[in-house]
Protein backbone atom coordinates (compact mmCIF):
# COMPACT_ATOMS: atom_id res chain seq x y z
CA UNK A 1 0.00 0.00 0.00
CA UNK A 2 1.08 3.81 -1.13
CA UNK A 3 0.21 6.51 0.45
CA UNK A 4 1.16 10.02 0.26
CA UNK A 5 2.89 11.32 3.56
CA UNK A 6 3.50 15.18 3.25
CA UNK A 7 4.93 17.44 0.06
CA UNK A 8 8.48 19.12 1.00
CA UNK A 9 9.90 22.84 0.29
CA UNK A 10 13.11 23.91 1.38
CA UNK A 11 13.11 27.20 3.07
CA UNK A 12 15.84 30.24 4.23
CA UNK A 13 14.27 30.65 7.78
CA UNK A 14 12.25 27.91 9.56
CA UNK A 15 10.41 29.97 11.90
CA UNK A 16 9.36 32.37 9.49
CA UNK A 17 8.42 29.69 7.11
CA UNK A 18 6.63 28.00 9.80
CA UNK A 19 4.80 31.67 10.96
CA UNK A 20 3.98 31.82 7.38
CA UNK A 21 1.84 28.67 6.24
CA UNK A 22 0.14 28.60 10.03
CA UNK A 23 -1.02 32.43 10.35
CA UNK A 24 -1.73 32.82 6.36
CA UNK A 25 -2.75 29.12 5.19
CA UNK A 26 -4.27 27.11 8.45
CA UNK A 27 -1.02 24.40 8.91
CA UNK A 28 -0.56 23.69 12.47
CA UNK A 29 2.51 22.30 14.09
CA UNK A 30 2.80 19.07 13.76
CA UNK A 31 6.05 16.99 13.89
CA UNK A 32 9.06 18.44 14.80
CA UNK A 33 12.46 16.28 13.81
CA UNK A 34 15.23 19.19 15.40
CA UNK A 35 18.46 18.81 13.46
CA UNK A 36 19.43 15.74 11.40
CA UNK A 37 22.43 14.88 10.12
CA UNK A 38 24.89 12.17 9.98
CA UNK A 39 26.19 9.10 7.90
CA UNK A 40 22.44 7.92 6.63
CA UNK A 41 21.32 11.71 5.67
CA UNK A 42 24.43 11.98 3.75
CA UNK A 43 23.78 9.39 2.01
CA UNK A 44 19.93 9.60 1.48
CA UNK A 45 19.90 13.35 0.68
CA UNK A 46 23.24 12.92 -1.27
CA UNK A 47 24.99 16.03 0.32
CA UNK A 48 28.26 15.01 2.27
CA UNK A 49 28.14 16.89 5.82
CA UNK A 50 24.52 17.49 5.26
CA UNK A 51 22.58 19.14 8.57
CA UNK A 52 19.38 20.71 8.63
CA UNK A 53 16.26 21.37 10.40
CA UNK A 54 13.02 20.16 10.01
CA UNK A 55 10.01 20.92 11.08
CA UNK A 56 6.05 19.46 9.78
CA UNK A 57 2.71 21.33 9.44
CA UNK A 58 -0.34 19.63 9.07
CA UNK A 59 -3.86 21.62 7.90
CA UNK A 60 -7.09 19.86 9.61
CA UNK A 61 -8.42 19.16 5.91
CA UNK A 62 -5.53 16.38 5.91
CA UNK A 63 -2.48 17.93 3.74
CA UNK A 64 1.17 17.90 5.02
CA UNK A 65 4.07 19.86 4.45
CA UNK A 66 7.73 19.47 5.77
CA UNK A 67 10.11 22.46 5.77
CA UNK A 68 13.74 22.55 5.38
CA UNK A 69 16.25 24.09 6.24
CA UNK A 70 19.75 23.16 5.36
CA UNK A 71 22.49 24.54 8.01
CA UNK A 72 25.29 22.89 6.51
CA UNK A 73 25.40 22.83 2.76
CA UNK A 74 23.92 25.92 2.60
CA UNK A 75 20.70 26.57 0.11
CA UNK A 76 20.89 27.28 -3.50
CA UNK A 77 19.02 29.12 -6.30
CA UNK A 78 16.01 31.82 -6.56
CA UNK A 79 13.57 32.54 -3.56
CA UNK A 80 11.63 34.20 -6.38
CA UNK A 81 8.04 33.20 -8.51
CA UNK A 82 8.22 30.24 -10.45
CA UNK A 83 7.31 30.15 -14.12
CA UNK A 84 4.35 27.92 -14.22
CA UNK A 85 5.53 26.93 -17.84
CA UNK A 86 8.87 25.35 -16.26
CA UNK A 87 8.91 21.46 -15.66
CA UNK A 88 8.49 20.47 -12.04
CA UNK A 89 6.61 20.94 -8.89
CA UNK A 90 4.84 24.51 -9.79
CA UNK A 91 2.26 25.29 -6.97
CA UNK A 92 0.28 24.28 -4.05
CA UNK A 93 -3.19 25.37 -4.07
CA UNK A 94 -6.28 26.53 -1.85
CA UNK A 95 -10.36 26.89 -2.54
CA UNK A 96 -10.89 29.92 -0.45
CA UNK A 97 -14.53 31.70 0.63
CA UNK A 98 -12.58 34.81 0.95
CA UNK A 99 -9.55 35.80 -1.84
CA UNK A 100 -9.33 39.05 -0.45
CA UNK A 101 -9.17 38.20 3.47
CA UNK A 102 -6.47 35.44 2.51
CA UNK A 103 -4.59 37.70 0.50
CA UNK A 104 -4.53 40.25 3.47
CA UNK A 105 -3.50 37.39 5.53
CA UNK A 106 -0.44 36.49 3.23
CA UNK A 107 1.20 40.12 2.84
CA UNK A 108 0.88 40.35 6.91
CA UNK A 109 2.55 36.86 6.87
CA UNK A 110 5.58 37.82 5.05
CA UNK A 111 4.03 36.75 1.59
CA UNK A 112 3.63 38.59 -1.31
CA UNK A 113 0.65 38.85 -3.77
CA UNK A 114 0.22 39.08 -7.56
CA UNK A 115 -2.77 41.37 -8.05
CA UNK A 116 -2.13 41.27 -11.94
CA UNK A 117 -2.69 37.87 -11.71
CA UNK A 118 -6.16 38.47 -10.74
CA UNK A 119 -8.32 36.62 -12.91
CA UNK A 120 -12.51 35.45 -13.67
CA UNK A 121 -13.61 32.41 -15.77
CA UNK A 122 -17.38 33.63 -16.39
CA UNK A 123 -17.63 29.62 -17.35
CA UNK A 124 -18.11 28.79 -13.96
CA UNK A 125 -17.83 31.70 -12.15
CA UNK A 126 -14.44 31.22 -10.45
CA UNK A 127 -11.76 33.98 -9.20
CA UNK A 128 -7.88 33.33 -8.92
CA UNK A 129 -5.12 34.99 -7.69
CA UNK A 130 -1.83 33.76 -7.25
CA UNK A 131 0.26 34.77 -4.02
CA UNK A 132 3.86 33.32 -3.18
CA UNK A 133 5.33 32.56 0.24
CA UNK A 134 8.49 34.26 1.64
CA UNK A 135 10.49 32.18 -0.20
CA UNK A 136 8.69 32.64 -3.62
CA UNK A 137 6.63 29.18 -3.44
CA UNK A 138 3.58 29.77 -5.49
CA UNK A 139 0.61 29.97 -3.13
CA UNK A 140 -2.84 29.97 -5.91
CA UNK A 141 -6.24 31.22 -4.49
CA UNK A 142 -9.46 30.05 -6.10
CA UNK A 143 -13.13 31.29 -4.82
CA UNK A 144 -15.80 28.99 -6.96
CA UNK A 145 -19.54 28.10 -6.19
CA UNK A 146 -19.77 24.82 -4.15
CA UNK A 147 -16.81 24.87 -3.03
CA UNK A 148 -15.36 24.61 0.23
CA UNK A 149 -12.46 26.49 1.94
CA UNK A 150 -9.96 23.41 1.98
CA UNK A 151 -6.52 22.92 0.33
CA UNK A 152 -7.04 21.41 -3.98
CA UNK A 153 -3.60 20.41 -5.27
CA UNK A 154 -0.27 20.27 -5.74
CA UNK A 155 0.82 21.29 -9.66
CA UNK A 156 3.23 19.88 -11.70
CA UNK A 157 4.16 20.94 -15.26
CA UNK A 158 4.95 18.04 -17.70
CA UNK A 159 6.11 16.72 -20.98
CA UNK A 160 3.95 14.23 -21.18
CA UNK A 161 0.55 13.50 -19.22
CA UNK A 162 0.01 10.40 -20.46
CA UNK A 163 3.49 9.24 -19.95
CA UNK A 164 3.47 11.37 -15.85
CA UNK A 165 -0.15 9.52 -15.45
CA UNK A 166 0.92 5.81 -15.71
CA UNK A 167 3.68 6.54 -13.55
CA UNK A 168 1.18 8.21 -10.77
CA UNK A 169 -0.75 5.44 -11.51
CA UNK A 170 1.64 3.20 -9.69
CA UNK A 171 1.64 5.80 -6.38
CA UNK A 172 -2.19 5.29 -6.28
CA UNK A 173 -3.64 8.05 -8.06
CA UNK A 174 -6.17 7.85 -11.00
CA UNK A 175 -7.58 10.37 -13.60
CA UNK A 176 -10.07 12.73 -12.24
CA UNK A 177 -10.98 16.13 -13.83
CA UNK A 178 -9.56 16.90 -17.78
CA UNK A 179 -9.70 20.15 -18.45
CA UNK A 180 -8.14 21.20 -22.16
CA UNK A 181 -7.72 24.27 -22.66
CA UNK A 182 -6.33 25.33 -25.68
CA UNK A 183 -8.31 28.70 -27.21
CA UNK A 184 -5.83 31.44 -25.87
CA UNK A 185 -8.41 32.13 -23.22
CA UNK A 186 -7.62 35.79 -22.16
CA UNK A 187 -8.27 34.89 -18.69
CA UNK A 188 -5.82 32.35 -19.00
CA UNK A 189 -3.35 34.55 -19.79
CA UNK A 190 -3.95 36.78 -17.14
CA UNK A 191 -4.10 34.04 -14.06
CA UNK A 192 -0.55 32.50 -15.78
CA UNK A 193 1.41 35.61 -16.78
CA UNK A 194 1.75 34.15 -20.28
CA UNK A 195 -0.79 35.84 -22.60
CA UNK A 196 -1.99 33.27 -25.00
CA UNK A 197 -1.55 30.30 -23.10
CA UNK A 198 -3.13 26.78 -24.51
CA UNK A 199 -2.73 23.56 -21.86
CA UNK A 200 -4.76 20.71 -20.56
CA UNK A 201 -4.83 19.80 -16.96
CA UNK A 202 -5.40 16.67 -15.43
CA UNK A 203 -6.05 16.05 -12.43
CA UNK A 204 -5.26 12.85 -10.38
CA UNK A 205 -6.56 11.37 -7.03
CA UNK A 206 -5.47 8.86 -4.62
CA UNK A 207 -8.49 7.20 -2.08
CA UNK A 208 -7.55 9.65 0.52
CA UNK A 209 -8.92 12.76 -1.96
CA UNK A 210 -5.39 13.69 -2.07
CA UNK A 211 -4.99 15.29 -6.24
CA UNK A 212 -1.97 16.22 -8.18
CA UNK A 213 -2.61 18.37 -11.09
CA UNK A 214 -0.43 17.35 -13.78
CA UNK A 215 0.34 20.39 -16.69
CA UNK A 216 1.10 20.00 -20.35
CA UNK A 217 1.44 23.40 -21.69
CA UNK A 218 0.93 23.26 -25.51
CA UNK A 219 1.75 27.07 -26.26
CA UNK A 220 4.07 28.68 -25.86
CA UNK A 221 6.52 25.51 -25.15
CA UNK A 222 7.72 24.86 -21.50
CA UNK A 223 11.54 24.98 -20.46
CA UNK A 224 14.14 24.39 -17.42
CA UNK A 225 15.60 21.35 -16.63
CA UNK A 226 14.37 17.70 -16.17
CA UNK A 227 16.41 16.39 -14.22
CA UNK A 228 16.17 15.82 -10.24
CA UNK A 229 17.51 18.87 -8.19
CA UNK A 230 19.26 18.88 -4.96
CA UNK A 231 17.27 19.01 -2.06
CA UNK A 232 18.77 21.97 -1.07
CA UNK A 233 17.18 24.03 -3.56
CA UNK A 234 14.59 26.53 -2.69
CA UNK A 235 11.13 26.26 -3.12
CA UNK A 236 9.05 23.29 -3.40
CA UNK A 237 11.33 19.81 -3.32
CA UNK A 238 9.70 16.76 -3.30
CA UNK A 239 6.80 14.37 -2.69
CA UNK A 240 6.68 11.94 -0.16
CA UNK A 241 5.29 8.67 0.12
CA UNK A 242 4.73 5.18 2.81
CA UNK A 243 5.41 2.33 0.96
CA UNK A 244 4.57 -0.86 2.64
CA UNK A 245 6.90 -2.53 -0.32
CA UNK A 246 9.24 0.50 -1.23
CA UNK A 247 11.39 -1.90 -3.93
CA UNK A 248 8.46 -3.40 -5.66
CA UNK A 249 6.94 0.03 -6.30
CA UNK A 250 10.54 1.72 -7.33
CA UNK A 251 10.55 -1.05 -9.58
CA UNK A 252 7.45 -0.30 -10.98
CA UNK A 253 7.86 3.14 -11.10
CA UNK A 254 11.28 2.91 -12.79
CA UNK A 255 9.18 0.99 -15.75
CA UNK A 256 7.20 3.79 -16.62
CA UNK A 257 9.70 6.82 -16.73
CA UNK A 258 11.05 7.27 -13.17
CA UNK A 259 14.23 6.75 -11.59
CA UNK A 260 15.62 5.69 -7.75
CA UNK A 261 19.65 5.92 -6.98
CA UNK A 262 20.70 2.91 -5.92
CA UNK A 263 23.29 4.41 -3.89
CA UNK A 264 20.61 7.10 -1.86
CA UNK A 265 18.86 3.71 -0.67
CA UNK A 266 18.98 3.76 3.30
CA UNK A 267 17.66 1.28 5.94
CA UNK A 268 18.17 3.09 9.64
CA UNK A 269 16.66 1.24 12.73
CA UNK A 270 13.79 3.23 12.16
CA UNK A 271 13.36 3.77 8.77
CA UNK A 272 13.99 2.69 4.86
CA UNK A 273 14.50 5.67 2.62
CA UNK A 274 14.52 5.18 -1.23
CA UNK A 275 15.06 8.66 -3.23
CA UNK A 276 14.57 8.78 -7.24
CA UNK A 277 12.42 10.78 -9.53
CA UNK A 278 8.94 11.03 -12.09
CA UNK A 279 9.87 11.15 -15.52
CA UNK A 280 9.98 15.38 -15.29
CA UNK A 281 12.60 15.57 -12.59
CA UNK A 282 10.76 15.63 -9.39
CA UNK A 283 12.21 14.01 -6.42
CA UNK A 284 9.89 10.79 -4.79
CA UNK A 285 10.49 9.86 -1.78
CA UNK A 286 9.33 6.29 -0.54
CA UNK A 287 9.79 5.49 2.88
CA UNK A 288 9.00 2.39 5.40
CA UNK A 289 8.47 2.30 8.73
CA UNK A 290 10.90 -0.73 10.24
CA UNK A 291 9.09 -2.57 12.63
CA UNK A 292 10.52 -2.40 15.89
Amino acid sequence: MVTLSHRGICVSDIETSARFYQDALGFEPYQDHGVIEGPDMEKTMQLPGVRLRAVMLKRADGPVIELLQFLAPAATGPREKRSTLQYGLVHISFYVDDIDAWAARIREAGGKVYEETRAYFAGNDTTMLYCTDPDGVRVELMKAPGEAERFSHSGICVQDIDVSLRYYEALGFTAAENYVLDQGLDWLGVINEVPGIKLRAQMVRDSMGNTVELLKVFEPDSFGSRERQPLNRFGLTHLAFWDDEPEKTSAALSERGGYFVKEAHVKTPQIELLHGADPDGVRIELMRPVSG
